[in-house]
């Protein structure tokens, strides 16, 4: 198929050496930023009429600023639980720190780092004045 003569070679067009006139730029410049313009003044009326159709009445002052409830919504500020932040905190000072259990029975609690430190090294735990 190839020796069929479809073989078309291409040949790049010959360059046009005229110069580029700066007139002719700026003019397509110009033009481009008079439709621009005519299209945002545009844009802005449409925006402007649809505004005035959709609250005819005009722009409305805002409702008294600090009340808890303005129409139906409450804008009251919510008050934070903290509850289990602060059970977490008991509970994690009663983990790192000593304390009675039962002062009556003598048993206290100790951080647990030196409950570990204590059993790893063999120190069993006590009670009554040293016995385990």
């Amino acid at each position: 198929m190839s020796g069929d003569g479809s073989r078309v070679e291409w040949k790049t067009p010959e360059r046009d050496n005229r110069p580029v006139s700066g007139w002719f730029i700026s003019a397509v410049i110009a033009g481009a930023l008079i439709v621009f313009t005519f299209f945002v003044v545009g844009t802005w009326a449409q925006l402007q009429a649809r505004e005035a159709h959709l609250n005819p009445a005009g722009p409305t002052t805002p409702q008294v600023l600090g009340q808890a409830e303005i129409n139906l919504v409450n804008t009251g500020l919510m008050q934070l639980d903290t509850r289990a932040y602060e059970e977490k905190n008991q509970q994690l000072g009663k983990l790192h720190g000593y304390g009675w259990v039962d002062r009556d029975a003598g048993v206290v609690h100790i951080p647990i780092e030196r409950a570990i430190e204590r059993i790893v090294s063999g120190q069993p735990p006590q009670r009554d004045g040293g016995e385990p």
